[in-house]
């Protein structure tokens, strides 16, 4: 139960006691876990005041329920005389280390076997009341009793798929980090992994090296499908793709695709920062191909991925010509398919590929007869130049017949 909770119910609860160092601390944070807050010594008069304030008030006291508290240094020039005094503080405890992205002040949390596991600093500590720091406080010692319980519950387990699967749900308790030799153990526990939960817990997404768009999108299908996955990890495969896209076929080739995978991060998780990026995604980095934009070299795409032109004039029934006339350009332009679209329904296709260029002929006309009126008509273009072969610019019409 939280400390907070226990407080609001008048419940008498012991308050957390500050020790001057690890070593005097030892007897209680061998049965609780250690608080330490770590001040920035000498370069920082607020971040000081403030650790001094917060580990002496009742509340934040009184969240730390029986941890041992230790007020700590942290020295920017450091000496052999400061470096002797951290170390007598921090004792076995391990300082946070220069390379890490812990800002200062911050309050750091050891478990009993002095494992650092959690942090909270940066905005979240400098602009919280000291009831909230204290809600802060009962929270991460709720996260840890949780993630300990359900570690005792995967030791105590006899399957090997419902040990991993409780080991796979420690690693995943919000605020923690992994318990320690983590990966080792459930490799014990299933050798080949043959349940997926090793996979799921180390899992990475990015792009092979000469690998083919359709199997990378298969791949983030598979990823997007797979029920170990947490939305954070499926997020980030989202986000991983979404920059390929755009980086290899550019905002208005890549647009729709872009748009589908921002659509699927947003709906993973609406509040989370990835899920909050989307919206941005789709206005700021797709492009929409419209009647009108013709072909360029910025338009082809560097793959045969079809992509979508906008704001068609068709939309009654009759005969329609869409033609091509090349303008400039060392290459012309391959039309791999042509499809009529109303919505997302094809109303008629030419599916035989088709060349402009200086050799084949500089105009092209492909026909469409259209038998019933069109309420979103658009032209879906696959087309079919090799990636180094863009290099070309020209008109595309639409006359009714």
């Amino acid at each position: 139960m939280l400390a907070l909770l226990v407080l609001s119910q008048g419940i008498p609860l012991t308050a957390a006691q500050q020790f001057p160092t690890f070593e005097a601390a030892q007897e209680v944070g061998k049965k609780e876990g250690y608080i330490l807050f770590i001040y920035p010594a000498g370069w920082d008069k607020y971040g000081e005041k403030l650790c001094r304030k917060l580990i002496s008030n009742d509340k934040v006291r009184a969240a730390a329920g029986k941890s041992a508290m230790i007020l700590a240094p942290m020295y920017q020039n450091r000496t052999e005389e400061t470096n002797a005094k951290t170390k007598q503080i921090f004792g076995k405890l391990s300082a946070p280390s220069d390379m890490s992205d812990i800002s200062y002040p911050a309050i750091v949390f050891y478990e009993t076997n002095a494992r650092l596991y959690a942090t909270v600093h940066g905005e979240a500590l400098m602009s919280a009341s000291e009831s909230e720091v204290a809600e802060l406080i009962s929270k991460q010692l709720a996260a840890r009793e949780k993630q300990n319980n359900l570690l005792k519950q995967a030791h105590a387990s006899k399957d090997a798929k419902e040990k991993n699967r409780l080991f796979l749900e420690t690693a995943r308790v919000s605020g923690m980090g992994w318990p320690p030799d983590l990966k080792d153990v459930m490799k014990q526990v299933d050798p080949e992994d043959n349940h997926g939960y090793r996979a799921a817990l180390e899992f990475g997404f990015g792009v092979k090296k000469d690998e083919s768009l359709d199997d990378f999108l298969k791949r983030l299908d598979g990823v997007l499908e797979n029920e170990l996955l947490a939305p954070w990890q499926k997020q980030r495969a989202c986000a991983t793709a979404i920059g390929h896209i755009r980086r290899t076929f550019g905002s208005m080739a890549g647009g729709p695709m872009i748009t589908k995978y921002a659509k699927k991060m947003r709906k993973l998780d609406p509040e989370s920062p990835l899920g909050l990026s989307a919206s941005v995604v789709m206005r700021d980095w797709v492009k929409t191909y419209r009647y009108g934009d013709g072909w360029s070299d910025q338009i082809i795409p560097a793959a045969p991925i079809p992509m979508l032109m906008h704001d068609v004039p068709i939309s009654k029934p009759g005969t329609y010509v869409v033609h091509f006339k090349l303008k400039t350009g060392r290459d012309g332009i391959i039309i791999n398919r042509l499809r009529l679209m109303d919505g997302e329904k094809c109303v008629a296709s030419h599916d035989t590929p088709c060349e402009v260029s200086w050799s084949a002929g500089t105009e092209k006309d492909i026909t469409f007869t259209v038998k019933r009126s069109l309420k979103t008509p658009r032209l879906e273009f696959t087309f079919g130049n090799d990636p180094g072969k863009r290099s070309t610019w020209g008109d595309i019409n639409i006359i009714p017949q």
